[in-house]
C-alpha cells in the first residue's frame, strides 16, 4: 500500500510552492538501473561481493602440500614406463603367434624354439610344452617355469612373474597339434636418470602383491612399504597416488600406473618436497583492501560527481519555479559549472573535466588489483630439483620414442626391400600401398631406379626431389630448405632400385609430445627440423636458453636446468644407430609458469582476482560515461549556446533522469527569456503536435479513481 505524502504549501510564496509540484510531476523520477547513481551503486555491490570470493578463494590454497608438479612428473614417468613394458609385451605376443603359426604340424620339436627366439624381443628361455603332462619336450636358453603355465590356454596368454627379482613375462601359445610354445621375456625399464638425494626408486608389481626394485633403492619397509602395496593394489582400477610423511620438509610419494590389461603395474617412489602454502585466513587482508577500495571509489562517485549534480539538478529546479530564494554555490566539475554559469548569466567558468575525475574510480580499482598482483605474483618461482629432473627423463623418452620410429621404418623398408627383390619393381604398388596403410606415420612409400626416378608410389605424391639415392640404407633428411622437411627411409634392392618411405612431419611431431612443453628438434646449425607448435622448417632457433641447451645435446650432453622463467631440456638423437647420422638434438622448453606449483597456483587466483575487479572497473568507467559524462558534455554545451545569447534553439532531454531533468528546468530557462514568467514551472506544455497539454489534476476527495468506481458499479 503506497504511502500518501501531504504537502504542505509555504504561507509566503504558495505559487512558487505549487510550480514546484507541477514541476516535479513533469519531470522524469529515475529508477534503479537508470538514474546517475546507478552505477556506483552497482560498482560497489559488485566490489563487496568480490571481496568476499577473494577471501574465500585465497584461503583455499593453505597447509603443507606436495607440488602437483611433482605429482603429474612422476605420473608422466610411470605412464611413459607403463606404456613401454605393454609395447613389450605386445610385440612378444605377436612374434609367439607368428611363431606358432608358421611352425607345421609334425616338425621337429626343437625347431620350434628356434623359430620363436628369431623375433626382434629378447627371449630368456623358449620351450615346447607336452600338451598333457606340461613337460619340456625341446627348450632353448633358460628353463621355462611350467609351473607359472596354465592349465587351460585356448589363446595366447601372458603370466606374469618375479624371478631372481626379474619381473619377467611367461607367453604361452598353442600350437596347431595340441602342444604349448612357451616364451619367458624379461621386463626391463629403460635406463632413468635418478636423483641421488630423493631416494627415487622404480618398482613393479604384480596381481599377487608381489613387487621387485628396477631401478634406484629399495624403499625402506614399514609404514612406506604399505603404502607401496596399497597403491600397487588400486592400479587395477587405473592410476594411483599415494603419500605418507617423509623425513622434515619431505613426503614419501608413490605413484603407479597400470601395465595395459595384464595386472601388472609400474610405481615409482620419491621422497617429494612439502610446501607450506600458509595460513586459510590470508585472503582476509586483500579482501579489506578491496572493501576499502570499493567505498573510497563510491565516495569519490558520490563527491565528486553525483552530488554535483544532484544539487544542479536543484538549482536548476528553483530557477524554473522563479523560487527567489538565494542561490547555493555550484561546485563539481567543468560541465556542471558552465550549466550553473548559464542559469546565472555568469561568465564561463574553469574546472576540472569530468571524465578526469570519473578517472578516479577505475584508478582506485587498479590500484588494488596491482597491489594484489604485487603480493603474490611476485618474485621467482623455486622449481623442485624432481621437476626438473623429470623434464630431463621425459625429453629423452620423447627422443628414444622418435628414434624407434625412424628406426621402426627402415625395419619396414628393409623387409619390403628383402620380401619383394625377386619381384619387378613396377609390381610392388600393393605392397606399398600395404605398408602406407598399416602406419600413419607414413605419407607415402615408393619405388625409385639406380638414378632415383621414382618407378612405382603409394599414398601421396613424394616430396624427395629426384635424385640418386645412398647406396647404404638408412634414415636421412633430404632437404635444407623449403616448406616442410624431407625425412624418409631406404633401403637398396639387389637388384639397384630402393624402396623408400616418407615420414609424415605431423605424426612425427606427435611423438614428441609425450615430453611437455613446447618440444622441437634441430639439426647442427640450429635449424627447426619438427617442433610440436606451427613452425616454419628449418628456422633458427629462437630463445638463448634453447641454443645453449641445444649446443649442449649436439656435444653428447642430455640436461635440464631452470632458465629465467623457462624449463629447458635437452637431449642428443643418439639412438637407434639407424638415425645418428642425422646428428640432430630435442629441445624441450616450458614454462615455469605453467608447473602446477602453490606458488604459481596463488599467482593465478590473484590474477584471477586482480583480473575480476580490472574488469569491474572498465564495466564502470564505461556505464558512467555514457550514462553521466556524455550526456553533461551535451546538455554543457547546450547551456554555453544560451549564455552566449542562443535563446531559440530548444533544448531537448534525451536521457529520463536527473541529467534529463536538469535538461528540461534549462529548457524552462530558456522559454522563460523568450516568452517571460508565464512560461515557469506549471505552464502548459505541448509533447508533440497533437497530444494534449500536461495540467496538474485536482486530488477527488474520496481518492477513489473513476474507472474502479464504475467498475463497482456494474
Amino acid at each position: 500500500m503506497a504511502i500518501r505524502r501531504e504537502v504542505i504549501l509555504p504561507a509566503a510564496d504558495p505559487l512558487v510552492a505549487w510550480r514546484r509540484i507541477a514541476l516535479d510531476k513533469q519531470l522524469p523520477a529515475p529508477k534503479f538501473p537508470s538514474g546517475v547513481r546507478a552505477p556506483s551503486v552497482a560498482l560497489l555491490c559488485a566490489l563487496l561481493v568480490l571481496a568476499v570470493v577473494s577471501a574465500v578463494y585465497l584461503g583455499m590454497f593453505h597447509g603443507r602440500v606436495i607440488p602437483q608438479a611433482v605429482v603429474d612428473s612422476q605420473d608422466r614417468l610411470v605412464t611413459s614406463l607403463a606404456r613401454g613394458l605393454n609395447a613389450t609385451v605386445s610385440s612378444g605376443v605377436a612374434e609367439m603367434e607368428a611363431a606358432a603359426k608358421q611352425v607345421p604340424p609334425g616338425a621337429a620339436p626343437a625347431a620350434e624354439p628356434t623359430t620363436a627366439a628369431a623375433g626382434a624381443t629378447a627371449w630368456a628361455g623358449a620351450a615346447v610344452l607336452d600338451a598333457g603332462s606340461r613337460r619340456p619336450v625341446a627348450a632353448r636358453g633358460e628353463p621355462v617355469p611350467v609351473a607359472n603355465v596354465p592349465q587351460d590356454v585356448p589363446r595366447t596368454t601372458v603370466t606374469p612373474l618375479i624371478q631372481g627379482k626379474e619381473p619377467r613375462a611367461l607367453i604361452v601359445a598353442p600350437l596347431p597339434d595340441g602342444r604349448l610354445l612357451a616364451g619367458m621375456t624379461s621386463l626391463r625399464v629403460r635406463p632413468l636418470k635418478l636423483a641421488p638425494n630423493s631416494g627415487q626408486s622404480v618398482l613393479v608389481g604384480l596381481p599377487t602383491g608381489e613387487s621387485t626394485v628396477v631401478q634406484g633403492a629399495p624403499p625402506a619397509g614399514g609404514p612406506a612399504g604399505d603404502v607401496i602395496k596399497r597403491t600397487l593394489a588400486e592400479t587395477r582400477e587405473g592410476r594411483a597416488v599415494r603419500s605418507t610423511a617423509g623425513p622434515p620438509g619431505s613426503a614419501l610419494l608413490v605413484v603407479a600406473a597400470p601395465v595395459g590389461s595384464l595386472g601388472i603395474a609400474v610405481a615409482s617412489t620419491v621422497s617429494a618436497p612439502v610446501f607450506d602454502v600458509g595460513s586459510p585466513w590470508k585472503g582476509l587482508l586483500p579482501a579489506a583492501g578491496l572493501v576499502v577500495a570499493a567505498l573510497l571509489a563510491y565516495l569519490v562517485a558520490r563527491r565528486a560527481l553525483i552530488r554535483p549534480v544532484r544539487r544542479l539538478l536543484a538549482r536548476a529546479k528553483a530557477d524554473a519555479c522563479g523560487d527567489p530564494g538565494p542561490r547555493p554555490k555550484i561546485k563539481g566539475p567543468s560541465e556542471v559549472r558552465r550549466i550553473g554559469a548559464a542559469l546565472d548569466d555568469r561568465a564561463r567558468p574553469r574546472g576540472i573535466p569530468a571524465v578526469v575525475l570519473l578517472l578516479g574510480i577505475p584508478a582506485i580499482v587498479l590500484a588494488w588489483s596491482g597491489a594484489l598482483g604485487y603480493a603474490f605474483a611476485n618474485g621467482p618461482v623455486p622449481v623442485p630439483a624432481q621437476v626438473v629432473l623429470d623434464s630431463e627423463n621425459q625429453v629423452t623418452a620423447a627422443t628414444v620414442a622418435l628414434g624407434e620410429a625412424l628406426d621402426g621404418g627402415l625395419r619396414q623398408v628393409t623387409v619390403a626391400a628383402a620380401q619383394g627383390a625377386q619381384t619387378a619393381p613396377a609390381q610392388l604398388k600393393p605392397a606399398l600401398d600395404q605398408l602406407v596403410q598399416s602406419d600413419d606415420r607414413y605419407r607415402g612409400a615408393y619405388v625409385t631406379d639406380p638414378e632415383g626416378r621414382v618407378v612405382a608410389t603409394a599414398g601421396r605424391d613424394p616430396l624427395r626431389q629426384p635424385e640418386k639415392l645412398p647406396r647404404e640404407s638408412g634414415v636421412r633428411l633430404a632437404n635444407t630448405g623449403g616448406r616442410l622437411p624431407v625425412i624418409y627411409a631406404h633401403a637398396l634392392r639387389p637388384d639397384g632400385h630402393s624402396v623408400v618411405v616418407e615420414f609424415d612431419v605431423p605424426q612425427l611431431a606427435d611423438v614428441l609430445r609425450r615430453a611437455d612443453g613446447r618440444v622441437r628438434v634441430v639439426d647442427t646449425e640450429l635449424r627447426t627440423i619438427l617442433d610440436t607448435e606451427g613452425f616454419r622448417a628449418f628456422q633458427p632457433l629462437a630463445g638463448a636458453e634453447a641454443r645453449e641447451a641445444a649446443t649442449s645435446a649436439l656435444q653428447g650432453r642430455t640436461g635440464a636446468k631452470v632458465a629465467g622463467r623457462a624449463l629447458v631440456a635437452g637431449t642428443p638423437l643418439a639412438e637407434p644407430g639407424s638415425t645418428k647420422g642425422l646428428r640432430w638434438s630435442v629441445v624441450a622448453e616450458q614454462g615455469v609458469g605453467d608447473l602446477e606449483l602453490p606458488v604459481n597456483s596463488l599467482r593465478r587466483a590473484s590474477l584471477v582476482l586482480g583480473g575480476a575487479a580490472a574488469f569491474l572497473a572498465v564495466v564502470a568507467l564505461g556505464w558512467h560515461y555514457f550514462v553521466l559524462i556524455l550526456p553533461l558534455r551535451r546538455l554543457a554545451a547546450a547551456a554555453d549556446r544560451m549564455a552566449d545569447g542562443d535563446i531559440k534553439t530548444v533544448i531537448t532531454p534525451h536521457r529520463p533522469d536527473e541529467i534529463g531533468a536538469i535538461a528540461s528546468c534549462l529548457e524552462i530557462c530558456r522559454q522563460v527569456r523568450v516568452d517571460g514568467p508565464a512560461r515557469l514551472g506549471g505552464a502548459e506544455r505541448l509533447r508533440g503536435n497533437t497530444a494534449p497539454p500536461t495540467v496538474v489534476l485536482r486530488r477527488r476527495p474520496d481518492g477513489r479513481k473513476s474507472g474502479a468506481r464504475r467498475a463497482g458499479r456494474r
